[in-house]
């Protein structure tokens, strides 16, 4: 008999946890409609971002979009925005860069309390003179963040893909 009550109790306890646990938690959820000005203003600190730093190698612009403790994580690697500059003078000093072209292929946008998060495909087109020399794509991830100084880019994920990966 007690064995019968002892597992009914356990029962009627697993079943409370399920339902619990299924519950929709809107008390906390911080996802909010996102204007279409958000969803443009998220595109393009990406664009932006590709465009005059990766591509344009300008490190005088990470302000522009990056919030002062900005970090990537890309393929194991964490790079704050003095890892940044060093890459781009790096890279100019060594000479000759390629053209960089990026298109970018949004994913998904959405914001959560203040912060917009942004998922997408980075694809670039490397040239130099008038001939191709790669292409590479990576699927991203970013943060985008309001500040006094308008909306800024507070960190990002980034992991390559290899060329005739499945998608």
């Amino acid at each position: 008999m007690r064995f019968l009550f002892q597992s009914k109790l356990i029962l009627l306890f697993s079943i409370g946890l399920f339902f619990l646990a299924c519950q929709n938690d809107t008390g906390n959820s911080a996802t909010v409609k996102i204007t279409a000005a958000e969803t443009d203003i998220a595109k393009n600190l990406i664009q932006g971002s590709f465009d005059e730093l990766w591509a344009g190698l300008d490190s005088t612009k990470i302000e522009n979009y990056h919030t002062d403790d900005f970090y990537i994580l890309e393929n194991g690697a964490y790079w704050t925005n003095q890892e940044i500059r060093d890459f781009m003078k790096a890279a100019i000093k060594a000479g000759d860069p390629p053209t960089r072209k990026n298109r970018m292929e949004y994913i998904h946008i959405e914001k959560q309390g203040t912060a917009i998060s942004i998922a997408y495909n980075n694809y670039g087109t490397f040239f130099r003179q008038d001939s191709l020399i790669g292409q590479a794509q990576w699927l991203e991830s970013a943060l985008a963040i309001p500040t006094t100084e308008g909306w800024r880019l507070r960190m990002m994920h980034s992991t390559f893909i290899p060329q005739g990966t499945p998608q």
